[in-house]
């Protein structure tokens, strides 16, 4: 064999390496990315104005109209829009795949269904107010997306699911 094919043999594997490795790196990036993701989105929800607002929304009858909501919940509306925009938020985090649905699945949905089904209403009346459809609309796209994932797989909670886990 002569020298110059036992290079070029050389430098293709070495070319072919250094593209896997770039590769294997790229992907440790995407989950150290997605890890990283995961962790700030669930430790910057950890408030007390966050739960507050959570356990007002849960408090909601359904169906209620914005300003019945504005008259029930008083001065504390400002923790129903923290909530709302948080909501907001991890939509368009998720619309832009920087966190995984999954991951919002398994660590809010019901907390996000049940906010949209207490707040549609509230919702559709600060559209109204403010003639922009477009308001908290990753709000709802989010909603409706945990909702349709509910429709196709029954929710089961993950200390039934998981019971087995090792």
């Amino acid at each position: 064999m002569e020298l110059s094919l036992i290079l070029n043999i050389i430098t293709a594997i070495a070319v072919i390496l250094g593209i896997l490795f770039g590769l294997l790196q790229l992907r440790h990036y995407h989950l150290s990315r997605e890890r990283d993701a995961a962790l700030l989105l669930l430790n910057s929800f950890q408030t007390t104005e966050f739960f507050q607002g959570t356990l007002i929304i849960q408090e909601l009858p359904d169906g209620l109209t914005k300003n019945e909501i504005k008259d029930r919940v008083g001065e504390e509306i400002r923790l129903l829009y923290l909530v709302i925009s948080s909501w907001e938020s991890i939509g368009l985090l998720v619309f832009n795949r920087e966190v995984s649905m999954k991951m919002v699945d398994d660590a809010y949905s019901d907390s996000i269904i049940l906010s949209w089904q207490k707040l549609n209403q509230y919702v559709a009346g600060m559209r109204d107010d403010v003639q922009r459809e477009t308001l908290f609309e990753w709000f709802q796209w989010l909603a409706e997306r945990m909702i349709e994932r509910e429709k196709a797989k029954t929710p089961l909670p993950a200390y039934l699911a998981y019971r087995d886990w090792k």
